[in-house]
This record gives structure tokens, sequence and C-alpha cells, in this order.
């Protein structure tokens, strides 16, 4: 037995877990499991696994993994190359398309507005246009002979003047302002492979995972960087919340995902399947 497999052991029986539990947990066969704590690498289908099962098996009893693997990165085979590429699944990108349409609408839009103001214009125009030649009187009739008296300067003088009628000013047009939509958070499954599951986040103000449990598990909580946030144990009936603001992206792992429950902002991120443990990948749009 090697000393990384002693300390495996240790840990393991510290939290009462028989290399039955730990297979349950991790969903990692107990024979590589046992192989693991003697030290015996060669029967593992692979260097590369030989560290994802070590890295798992920490996390399931309460261990850091990045610091047991570098503390016995020379007493662990290295994966080759053609190893990790062929482990690793590729993720295709995605693109929005939403800014390109938001972007365009709003090159357009002043063009519209104008091309109204314009013909709102056109149409006034138009209508003066007709009352006027409506009031203008008919140059084919007959003239009369008028005949116009003239009347003393006195009684002209007595006469009040005229007073004109103006023509009110018609109103402005008003232009309707267009009122922007409120956005609202969305959470978007994306896919599941094996034990991860991903989720888009959009419209969010807040960004707080919170974990309410009715069965004890262990907790384990990763930034965009792989850095550990949150690695504990929560006990039965607790409710454990945490900001995650300043992150892109984190990974919630539940180890004992039956009767415990994970929100984001106060919404339920579903487990997609049965498995006991599971890693719940939630990506953030901001």
């Amino acid at each position: 037995m090697t000393e990384l497999g002693a300390r495996l052991k240790e840990a393991r029986l510290a939290k009462g877990y028989s290399i039955d539990d730990l297979q349950e947990i991790t969903k990692i066969q107990k024979r590589y499991l046992a192989s693991i704590e003697e030290g015996n690498y060669a029967t593992m289908p692979g260097a590369f696994y030989v560290r994802a099962f070590i890295k798992q098996y920490a996390e399931a009893v309460g261990l850091n993994p990045d610091e047991l693997l570098e503390t016995y990165k020379t007493d662990i085979p290295s994966p080759s190359n053609d190893e990790v590429s062929k482990s690793i699944p590729t993720t295709p990108s995605r693109r929005t398309l939403g800014g390109r349409s938001s972007n365009k609408l709003m090159e357009v839009f002043p063009m519209i507005v104008v091309a109204l103001f314009i013909i709102a214009i056109i149409v006034i125009v138009w209508t003066l246009y007709q009352q006027r030649l409506g009031d203008t009187p008919d140059l084919d009739e007959p003239k009369e002979d008028v005949l116009i008296e003239q009347q003393p300067q006195s009684e002209q003088n007595s006469k009040d003047p005229v007073v004109e009628e103006q023509e009110e000013p018609e109103a402005p047009v008003e232009e309707e302002v267009e009122e922007e939509p409120v956005v609202e958070q969305k959470l978007t499954f994306v896919e599941t492979q094996g034990e991860t599951s991903t989720y888009d986040l959009t419209g969010a103000e807040n960004y707080v995972v919170k974990l309410v449990t009715t069965n004890r598990t262990w907790l384990n909580i990763r930034d965009q960087d792989n850095k550990i946030l949150v690695d504990q144990e929560i006990a039965a009936g607790q409710t454990f919340e945490l900001d995650v603001a300043s992150s892109s992206k984190v990974r919630v792992r539940v180890g004992s995902t039956p009767g415990n429950t994970v929100y984001m902002n106060d919404q339920v991120v579903e487990f997609p399947n049965d498995r006991a443990t599971q890693n719940l990948v939630i990506q953030f749009q901001k």
C-alpha cells in the first residue's frame, strides 16, 4: 500500500464509508477503488483515469484532490497527450444571435422615425392646400356690378374695426416612445454528460447559490478557474447560501442528491437523472 493509498483509506474509514459505499457515491467500480488504495495502478484503464479516479475518491472523502495530486505527483502515472485528447469531450460553440438583431434594429430605428416625420409633414401641407383651394372663389362666375357708397369719414371712423380670425396652429405630432422590455431571469438546460449537467443563466440581477438539505451531503463549489469556493459537509435540515456574483461560471457538486435541492436565485436547478452524486454547471450570461 502506498502512502497516498493509506491516506485515502484513512479518510474513508474516518467518514465511516465502506468500499461499496464509496462505489455508490463516486460510481467508480470498487475494484478500481481498491487498486487506488493498494497503489496497484496497472489494473486501471489508463493513466488519465488513474488521476481522475483519485480526484473523485478524494472529493468523496473530504480531501483536497489538487493538493493530493501535487503532493504525490511522482507516485502517480502521467497521462499521454493522446489519452487526454480522447478523454476530453469537445463542446460545440454557441453564438448569441440576439445581439446582432438588436444592433440592426437600433440602426434602422432612427431612419423609421425620420420617415414617419416626413410623412406627417406631407399630410399636413396637403390638408392646408386642399383647404385653401376650397376657399378660392370660382373665376368663371360672372361678376356683378357693385355700387360702393361712400360714407362720411366720421361714420367710417365710428364703426368698430373688423378683427381678422387667425387660424389656430395645429398641434405637433407626438412620437410614440417604445418601452424597453423587462428582462426576466431564465435558466436554460443545455446538456448532460454522465454525472455533469450544464445550464445557462440569463437576465439575472443576483447570483446566489443555495442548497436546502433533507439528508446529509457533501458540497463542493468551484468557479470558472476550478478554484474551490466551498468544500464541506452540510448536515440534514440545513440551508447553505453562497454569493457567486464575481464568477462567470460555477460547478456545484452534491455528494448525495436524494432529498436535497439546489437553487439559483431561488429558482430550482433540476437534477436531470437519479444519480446519487451529480455536478451542476451553471454558466452566467451577464
